[in-house]
């Protein structure tokens, strides 16, 4: 543990547990690159599950080809990416439960500094403590077990089969899911799909109609909005769910995160896109270059 190695290193110039509460700040603002590895991964699986939703190209092209073995076959992946999807929601929650810990610890360490300051004026009490280095590890593991146990003693707390990531990955599996809003009250949302996959317009904005640049996602609802189109709807003090059906009234930009799942798709379309035009302009060319030599060139 960084704080814990560090505990008595900074004390001379930060202060009695300054270098700890600067260590502690670094490892919280570092939160989102802590978070990238299993993001990562979940955009991948939730690639791959679209490739093996139910009803699809694959699934379909299997089941003619070799139905005895198609749907075992199927299944096993689509486990597998289930599994997946859950070890992704687990790094996750660890991840939060960390941070959340050592919040907790930078807490506790700023209010023994305030009343160290409040008594500090006698010297002897001050010295008495500087010899008993604080084990800054030990009480980030204790902060980290108690937030596991507040959690799991929330009712409203969602399960790791229940968590975002697992549920999204069902849906692009063709399962019907519903999401628990994370309102203070315990209705469920019902999920509304954007249009298919495959379909162009599932890479544009609901607002804009534009393609998506900034693509951020609604953690409540699940659907995708580009920020400039976002904000446009707050200026209109809109704060409905653009998608025809959802029952989302909330959106906020609290509420969403980047896409970073569709940002990939869109640049993958427009990679596609990109070679098609350039290969349609070399047939072309090829085809003026045929007209105008007859098709062959001929040797003398």
């Amino acid at each position: 543990c960084t704080m814990a190695r560090g505990r008595n290193n900074n004390r001379a110039s930060h202060g009695e547990g300054g270098g700890a509460i600067h260590v502690a700040n670094m490892a919280i603002n570092k939160e989102n690159d802590y978070n990238q590895g299993p993001k990562g991964m979940q955009v991948r699986a939730n690639m791959t599950a679209e490739l093996l939703t139910a009803g699809g190209d694959i699934e379909n092209f299997l089941m003619e080809a070799d139905p005895d073995n198609a749907e075992s076959f199927l299944l096993a992946q689509r486990n597998r990416l289930k599994a997946i999807a859950e070890g992704n929601a687990k790094q996750m929650d660890e991840i939060e439960n960390f941070v959340q810990a050592v919040k907790d610890v930078r807490s506790d360490i700023q209010r023994q500094n305030q009343g160290s300051a409040a008594a500090g004026e006698n010297g002897e009490e001050a010295a008495a403590g500087a010899d008993e280095a604080p084990d800054y590890e030990r009480s980030i593991q204790d902060a980290i077990e108690k937030v596991r146990e507040s959690k799991e003693s929330n009712p409203n707390h969602a399960s790791i089969e229940d968590h975002e990531m697992v549920l999204s990955l069902r849906e692009k599996l063709g399962e019907k899911v519903k999401k628990r809003s994370r309102n203070d009250d315990d209705d469920d949302l019902e999920i509304v799909n954007n249009v298919g996959s495959d379909d162009v317009h599932a890479l544009k904005c609901p607002i804009t109609g534009m393609f998506f640049e900034d693509p951020v996602r609604s953690k409540v609802c699940g659907h995708t909005y580009d920020r400039k189109g976002l904000n446009q709807l707050f200026s209109m003090r809109k704060t409905k769910c653009p998608i025809p059906g959802c029952s989302n009234n909330g959106l906020s930009l609290s509420q969403v995160e980047v896409d970073d799942e569709m940002k990939l798709k869109v640049r993958r379309h427009k990679t596609r896109e990109e070679a098609a035009k350039k290969k349609k302009d070399l047939d072309e060319t090829m085809d003026d270059d045929d007209e105008q030599g007859g098709g062959y060139t001929v040797l003398e």
